[in-house]
């Protein structure tokens, strides 16, 4: 089927409508999800997009500084990290403010002895140590029940809309 150039110019903020709401039933309906919208709705509003598009390789997601980019796997909600992955990539968009580079946000948190040592294995197992720092700190906040209000401040003291 053949379209016009005006058809053509419409259909591209609806796709973009589709992929929104795509990613949206990616995340869980819980009493939380109102916290993830507001947190979706600052990364956009600082100029960050999302997509759901599986990453290279086993990634459940990755944040792409240069396209200022989120890819979440369409497998996240099935395998029950969404909300999880979902922060993660966020906190690196945090990070990458005001310029590019990931630095540290600066939040420290205690967490269970337990907990990091998983973020340890993890760290040693799947990241190079020159990541460990950043990979540890996104680790750390997508475990805190104020995550999203964690991120958010982050974005709004950090990144320029």
């Amino acid at each position: 089927m053949l379209y016009s150039e005006q058809q053509r110019c419409l259909s591209i903020p609806f796709l973009r409508l589709l992929k929104a709401v795509a990613l949206f039933m990616l995340l869980p309906t819980s009493a939380s999800a109102a916290d993830l919208n507001d947190l979706y709705r600052a990364l956009l509003r600082h100029g960050f997009s999302i997509e759901e598009r599986q990453p290279p390789g086993k990634a459940y997601g990755r944040f792409i500084p240069s396209e200022r980019r989120l890819e979440i796997s369409p497998l996240v909600r099935e395998l029950g990290i969404a909300r999880s992955v979902f922060l993660h990539e966020a906190v690196h968009a945090a990070q990458s403010c005001p310029n590019g580079d990931l630095s540290l946000i600066g939040v420290q948190r205690r967490v269970d002895p337990v907990v990091n040592s998983r973020i340890q294995y993890l760290l040693r197992t799947h990241y190079k140590p020159i990541n460990f720092a950043l990979e540890q700190e996104a680790f750390v906040i997508q475990g805190q029940p104020d995550a999203e209000e964690i991120i958010i401040t982050a974005l709004s003291n950090r990144c320029v809309p």
